[in-house]
């Protein structure tokens, strides 16, 4: 009668249907001296189906299975010793293209998510004792226990070279990016650093985007757009020509994107997004308040609600960006 590994049972078995096994060979193809331990890093065959995963032994059996909890969160009770295998730790360790380079928390990476030949940024949230490693992609997805075969390091320094840039992109830095690939570049701002030269970009228009590979996005020149001081800032009060029609509306800049182009909020109540600049006006000649800034206290008339009909009021607050609370 015999009890086979995977736990299934068989009686009456002939004799020349069986061989004995030599557990010593056994064990000397698996570079080990003796049997296998609980908590020993190993590979097996999940469910004999020919494919060698990495993961740990939970638990010996005095039969020669064993239980196995795989790097990715997998489990299997009673896997017979023929279908595990020592991992060989120069083999498995090594990360490919940064040989010798361990990888330690933080560091920018890519890795093929749940083993899939595509490769994504992230950055290395955790290191397990077995080699394996908690990702946290940029796209905001989470890995854990993932192979190190599955992951490559990536060097900033060359890729920074490559673009002729000092340094990284910065969260906040005004860009533009190739949208979705297409050829055709939109300005909009970094709105997150994946660590591994991919950015998740907010379009001026309203789009974003994650992940965009960083020779997919470049600078905006302030110097070279917006003329300096002639730029408007968020808060400015102007006039913008509503969708290009001829007409100009009352409102005031709520985010320039960077690349001339702005965010308005209307007085009406309506918005536009991405106005160019050569659509907007400032409402006075000097693009602020007049002479100087309005100060708490000063007496005003304001038109009420952007209705088009000015009321006598005072100056309560000031709010920095020219805008201010009226009593």
């Amino acid at each position: 009668d015999i009890a086979y590994d995977d736990g299934e049972s068989e009686t009456r078995v002939r004799e020349d249907l069986i061989k004995a096994t030599d557990s010593d060979s056994d064990d000397d193809r698996r570079g080990g001296g003796g049997r296998l331990r609980e908590g020993d890093k190993i590979e097996a065959d999940y469910r004999g189906r020919g494919k060698y995963y990495p993961g740990k032994i939970r638990r010996e059996h005095s039969d020669d299975t064993y239980d196995v909890d795989y790097v990715d969160g997998e489990r299997e009770t009673r896997v017979a010793k023929r279908l595990i295998r020592k991992k060989d730790r120069s083999r498995s360790r090594s990360p490919s293209p940064k040989r010798g380079r361990k990888l330690r928390e933080g560091a920018k990476v890519e890795a093929r998510y749940r083993g899939r030949s595509k490769y994504y940024p992230g950055k290395i949230r955790r290191e397990h004792s077995d080699g394996t490693y908690d990702v946290d992609y940029d796209d905001g997805e989470k890995e854990t226990r993932v192979r190190e075969d599955l992951i490559k390091a990536t060097d900033s320094d060359s890729d920074d070279d490559r673009r002729g840039g000092g340094g990284r992109l910065r969260e906040g830095d005004k860009i533009e990016a190739d949208y979705r690939g297409r050829g055709k570049y939109y300005p909009g701002k970094i709105r997150r650093d994946r660590g591994d030269d991919t950015y998740d970009v907010d379009y001026d228009d309203g789009e974003m985007e994650t992940r965009v590979s960083k020779r997919l996005i470049r600078s905006k020149d302030g110097g070279g757009g917006g003329g300096g001081s002639d730029s408007f800032r968020e808060g400015d009060k102007v006039e913008a020509d509503f969708r290009g029609r001829g007409k100009f509306y009352p409102g005031k800049i709520r985010r320039d994107r960077g690349d001339d182009t702005y965010d308005i909020d209307y007085e009406d109540g309506e918005r536009e997004s991405r106005v160019n600049k050569r659509l907007i006006r400032s409402k006075d000649g000097s693009g602020g308040g007049g002479g100087g800034r309005l100060m708490e206290g000063d007496k005003v008339e304001a038109d009420y609600r952007g209705r088009g009909k000015f009321y006598p009021g005072k100056i309560r607050r000031d709010r920095g960006d020219d805008t201010y609370d009226i009593d």
